[in-house]
């Protein structure tokens, strides 16, 4: 098809582009070979792990609408099932997520059996609606702990790793940079090999090739990665004094309250686009079978894009234009806010007069996507006190996980252009606490 070719010729030229970035990287001035030689291996170690589990997340993505929809559910009930997830993820991740230094292995072991729960070899038959329906919604309470662990457990295992080595500070923005770079390539991929896998065995397709990944992830980490317990009374450690000592820290710091405010407007804004991207974009070309997991990789390409942008603005920041040097990550966390709230209000105002409006602010808010997660990473990295680093992180997922979830419990009672609307609005609110109040 066409919009196949398209997708893997733009991947291409991606692909050059960001294999410049990375001998730019090698080639400067201040890296010394073999410490850069050891932080290159490190950094395969943690990018082959991090990637393996986020392409076992991505490639359920597409579909995971159109799958729900399979089993005769309306979009009620498709978000009280993500309801679900957000509430889990808010407490039962919580509590496991702050005992990260011990506990990072539980994200291989509850992303398999949400993947396992969510593999039906048969779609619900009249009158078991409610039986495969508690199993969707044991699946999401394990997906929420799965994601709350995600997010912040492999962040944090890659931070402590890269002090504990002794490499610079400031060769963490890359990696990150690098991560959201590779992440929206092995995204572009899992698009494009969901679509085919739908093509040829249904909407249960992609969910069995996610199982093989996770079997490949818990392998790496078994064989690669070394424990990361933290201080030697971590394995005693105190839940609550856990939490406590994170709340305190986030108390301290206002700089760590707004990258807090500003991740939870974002996410929150983010997470209700995934429910509702599909169903807008159905209700604007009147339904149909559109080909999703091409418009997925497109939309990925956009990431792409958006993190190349951070890398480029990243490796101009010393050297470059006046312009890139004042462009530091908490500008560009700025221009990502300030971007999505753009695109969401056109999604709001045009999505449902104009398809290619809503196609083009669907691709803007991707890209701004790919320039947010570098952002706003390296700035936790920055502001976060390594001893209380997986609380901190995990305690700022609360209250989006909380906003997503009160917002989708009165689904049914807005429209999609309002709940675009309250997403504009969200992310607008950020873009200004963080001109406002950061570093001031």
């Amino acid at each position: 098809p066409k919009g196949h070719k398209l997708v893997l010729y733009v991947f291409a030229l991606t692909f050059i582009n960001m294999d410049n970035a990375i001998q730019s990287f090698e080639l400067g001035p201040e890296n010394e070979p073999q410490l850069l030689k050891q932080f290159k291996s490190f950094q395969r170690q943690y990018l082959t792990v991090y990637l393996a589990v986020m392409g076992a997340d991505w490639i359920q993505g597409p579909y995971l609408y159109k799958l729900y929809n399979s089993y005769n559910l309306d979009l009620t009930q498709i978000a009280m099932l993500f309801l679900t997830g957000f509430v889990s993820g808010a407490f039962a991740g919580t509590a496991v997520g702050s005992l990260a230094d011990t506990w990072y292995s539980m994200t291989i072991i509850n992303n398999t059996y949400f993947t396992l729960i969510k593999r039906k070899k048969n779609p619900p038959k009249k009158g078991t609606l409610i039986n495969n329906y508690a199993l969707l919604f044991l699946s999401h309470v394990l997906s929420g702990l799965a994601t709350a662990l995600m997010y912040s457990v492999f962040e944090s295992w890659y931070v402590s790793e890269h002090t504990s080595r002794g490499f610079p500070a400031e060769w963490r923005a890359r990696t990150f940079a690098l991560a959201t770079l590779l992440n929206s390539v092995v995204a572009i991929l899992a698009g494009l090999l969901a679509n085919s896998l739908v093509d040829i065995w249904g909407f249960r397709a992609p969910y069995i090739a996610s199982m093989g990944l996770i079997c490949f992830v818990a392998t790496m980490v078994v064989t690669t990665w070394t424990e990361n317990y933290g201080s030697n009374e971590s394995t005693n450690v105190d839940l609550l004094k856990t939490l406590k000592g994170g709340l305190s820290t986030m108390v301290k710091s206002k700089n760590i309250m707004v990258i807090g405010i500003a991740q939870t407007f974002f996410e929150c804004a983010m997470y209700i686009f995934v429910l509702l991207y599909i169903p807008a974009i159905e209700n604007a070309t009147k339904g149909g079978d559109l080909p999703f997991g091409y418009l997925f990789s497109t939309m990925m390409v956009a990431v792409m894009v958006g993190s190349m942008t951070f890398q480029l603005f990243e490796r101009q920041a010393k050297t470059g234009p006046r312009f890139f040097m004042e462009c530091k990550e908490d500008k560009l966390l700025t221009m990502a806010l300030g971007l999505a709230s753009c695109a969401f209000m056109a999604m709001a105002y045009h999505g449902n007069s104009s398809t290619t409006i809503l196609l083009m602010s669907y691709h803007l808010f991707e890209f701004t996507t790919g320039l947010y997660y570098p952002s706003i990473s390296s700035l936790k990295a920055e502001e976060i006190p390594e001893e209380t680093r997986a609380a901190v992180m995990t305690l700022l997922r609360i209250p989006m996980n909380l906003s997503v979830g009160i917002i989708m419990w009165h689904v049914e009672d807005m429209s999609t252009a309002m709940m675009f609307s309250i997403c504009g609005i969200m992310t607008s609110v950020g873009c200004f606490l963080v001109i406002a109040f950061y570093g001031n």
